[in-house]
């Protein structure tokens, strides 16, 4: 029999399953480029954007995004629709990366050059979304409890109640962390989840892969995870005058709750709220059949 300690898991957090997360609509004026600092803001940044997330802005302008120049495309023209990973400073103005790591940390060299522009507001359609689960840092501890309901089919002549296990199957838990603001590579910082909560338009919802064992930390074992879609109910934090701020995040699931032996799968994501799982070469999906 073997017994496992907890440093043979970890918890990978993904900002938001994207089937849930909702678009925000705004518009972007020519005031709103800061050249000097190559940041652009709009209404509601502010209140729903993190740093690190991904964002596709979309217009349905005749002049396209004016405020990317056309070298971002591979048509090397301007077009409506572009897709990036933001950082995001205190007042609301997002600074345009193509990588999350270098949006996290705030790589300058790598950032997207603005331009600027002239006539009316740009109307644009902003949707938040995430492709991959990045490990949060910092966890102590985590916990999770998945309970199905107990449905009562007693008749009245019954002596005994009857329970129906049927019922709906849904999950609560909590996760334990070292507070810290600051980002490593691509590994999630607590504050990233202490600011899902702020969401006000898009919601609280995220995806996470909750190991029990994981293979790449420990080669010797296999892996074995909860993948589930949660939402954050409640963050506290500890700030205790003679050791280390803790922060406690605790969550329910909304949606899908599995424990899965095994790596986890890899999504393609389609224009739709569909997923297409990638268990092979993204080749066999562009191949033409002829039965």
């Amino acid at each position: 029999m073997a017994f496992f300690l907890g440093n043979h898991g970890r918890f990978a957090f993904q900002r938001g399953p994207d089937k849930q997360l909702a678009v925000l609509t705004s518009s972007i004026s020519p005031d709103d480029i800061a050249l000097t600092l190559n940041r652009v803001s709009f209404d509601g940044s502010l209140d729903n954007i993190i740093t690190g997330d991904r964002i596709d802005i979309s217009t349905s302008s005749a002049s396209g995004l004016a405020f990317i120049p056309a070298s971002n495309w591979s048509s090397n023209t301007i077009e409506n629709g572009f897709s990036c990973f933001v950082q995001i400073n205190e007042a609301g103005g997002l600074r345009l990366f193509p990588t999350f790591a270098a949006a996290v940390n705030n790589d300058r060299s790598a950032e997207i050059s603005l331009q600027a522009f002239t006539g009316d507001p740009l109307d644009v359609a902003v949707r938040i979304r995430d492709a991959s689960a990045n490990s949060l840092g910092n966890v102590t501890s985590f916990e999770f409890n998945a309970s199905r309901e107990a449905i009562d089919v007693t008749a009245l002549a019954d002596k005994f109640r009857n329970q129906y296990n049927a019922g709906l199957l849904s999950g609560s838990g909590r996760i334990d962390c070292a507070f810290d603001y600051t980002a490593n590579g691509v590994i999630e910082p607590p504050l990233t989840v202490m600011q899902t909560i702020q969401r006000l338009d898009v919601g609280a919802s995220f995806d996470a892969q909750l190991y029990l064992v994981d293979s790449e930390i420990t080669p010797e074992t296999q892996t074995i995870f909860y993948q589930i879609t949660a939402l954050i109910t409640s963050v506290g934090i500890t700030v205790p005058s003679d050791g280390v701020i803790t922060a406690t995040v605790d969550f329910v699931t909304t949606g899908d709750l599995r424990l899965i032996f095994g790596r986890p799968g890899e999504y393609i994501l389609k224009e739709d709220t569909d997923r297409i799982e990638l268990d092979q070469s993204v080749d066999f999906l562009l191949k033409e059949v002829t039965d």
